[in-house]
């Protein structure tokens, strides 16, 4: 079968074998130009076009251009390739290429043809779905803008929580002048708070996912659409949260390094000098230091775990039940040593009246209240009573209101041990 590639030069010495290479300049009109000059009837036409714009309407290029040859089948591929992916080949580039066509026939051709090259081809239906191939390559970041804006809202809230608290307020009341935290300080603050609220979101569309399950009493009724697309977003929101308690490792470091630290231990030296203290060692302050930080590490280092997991090349080496364990059991892990690494960092000082100036409470009290709930929610569907019921409806039983009449319950077996997180 004859193909002929529209508006793309190629360098990859098998295309030109295979292929009738043109080099029309842009535009669709030029290319029909050049089309009609080489193109015989009954030719396999590839567009390779791009939209010029997302949500342009009408018809796409490839649908123009079936319209045009009507005696030619029209094929569209290849235009999310990047120019980069064809100079090195398939091997350090992206691999998957998106084909539509209503010529089964011409479309297997192309496949085959995508397959030999070293890509990955991926079958997306008729024509009809040109479009938005064509605008695939338009689009910035389309998974990562929901999970971006809810942690810069989250980090907005929290970074402005504290500077009212730490430095407005008592600015306002006491005339004391701490401006020179903002930009070290006070982002070190709100950095852990919205780490460990991004990693609670992690987990808790899939509690909400069983407990809609357990409430149905079915897997086969989808979920809400404002659910579907936290659940989409879960490894976006998971990267998000590794970014985060990175730079307050990093920020952490550079504390000790401030001109600020250095007058404030030389304060500390001082006063202890002056009132007569020859052994400041408190036992149960170093306990709380150690504690936090150990509990610290060790989350980051399961993060970080999580976090190269999810990288394709990873994540495409571990079968389902790997997979599972590292980003459901680990997951969980991490989250609970760092709600542990909060909750030594905080120790008993929030049971006195002095952690809350103007009735505010401390920034890791708040940051706390949604990875506790999402901890709880957990333990509690690890219940057997709940384990065992929800292990069923993930194994297709569904409840007597969702059967059909003459339809009986089928004889109970045992659910696998892992059943997995949504």
């Amino acid at each position: 079968m004859d193909l002929a590639l529209c508006r793309t030069c190629w360098s990859n010495t098998a295309i030109r074998g295979l292929w009738d290479t043109v080099h029309p300049p842009t535009g669709l009109d030029n290319v029909v130009q050049v089309v009609v000059s080489v193109c015989d009837p009954w030719k396999v036409l590839v567009d390779v076009s791009n939209a010029t714009r997302l949500k342009g309407g009408g018809q796409s290029n490839a649908e123009r251009l079936a319209e045009l040859f009507p005696k030619s089948q029209v094929v569209k591929g290849f235009n999310v390739v990047s120019a980069w992916a064809l100079q090195a080949g398939a091997h350090d580039g992206s691999r998957q290429v998106l084909i539509c066509s209503d010529c089964s026939d011409s479309k297997a051709a192309v496949l085959q043809l995508t397959r030999r090259l070293g890509f990955s081809p991926v079958d997306v239906g008729g024509l009809c779905a040109s479009r938005d191939i064509e605008e695939a390559p338009l689009m910035l970041f389309p998974s990562w803008g929901g999970p971006i804006l809810a942690t810069f809202l989250l980090f907005l809230f929290f970074y402005g929580y504290s500077f009212v608290r730490h430095i407005l307020l008592p600015y306002l009341d006491k005339g004391e002048n701490s401006f020179y935290q903002l930009p070290l300080v006070t982002v070190n603050e709100a950095l852990p708070a919205v780490a460990l609220v991004t990693l609670a979101l992690v987990y808790l569309p899939g509690l909400l996912a069983a407990v809609l399950q357990l409430g149905r009493g079915t897997k086969y009724k989808r979920f809400p659409r404002w659910l579907d697309s936290w659940l989409c977003g879960r490894k976006q929101l998971g990267l998000l949260s590794f970014l985060c308690a990175a730079l307050h490792a990093v920020y952490s470091v550079c504390l000790a390094l401030r001109r600020a630290a250095g007058y404030t231990l030389l304060n500390a030296a001082y006063r202890q000098v002056k009132a007569g203290v020859e052994n400041s060692w408190v036992e149960q302050q170093v306990w709380r230091s150690d504690l936090y930080l150990s509990c610290g590490i060790l989350g980051f280092g399961v993060l970080a775990l999580l976090a190269v997991t999810s990288l394709p090349s990873v994540g495409n080496a571990l079968n389902w039940r790997e997979f599972t364990f590292v980003q459901s059991g680990l997951g969980y892990a991490a989250l609970t040593l760092s709600v542990m690494h909060t909750l030594f960092f905080g120790w008993d000082f929030a049971f006195f009246p002095f952690a809350y100036p103007y009735y505010l409470p401390p920034v890791y009290l708040l940051a706390l209240i949604l990875p506790c709930t999402v901890l709880v929610g957990r333990i509690f569907l690890a219940l057997p009573c709940i384990t065992w019921r929800l292990a069923k409806i993930r194994r297709g039983w569904e409840s007597a209101r969702h059967r059909p009449p003459n339809i009986q319950e089928p004889a109970e077996v045992d659910p696998p041990r892992s059943s997995g997180d949504v």
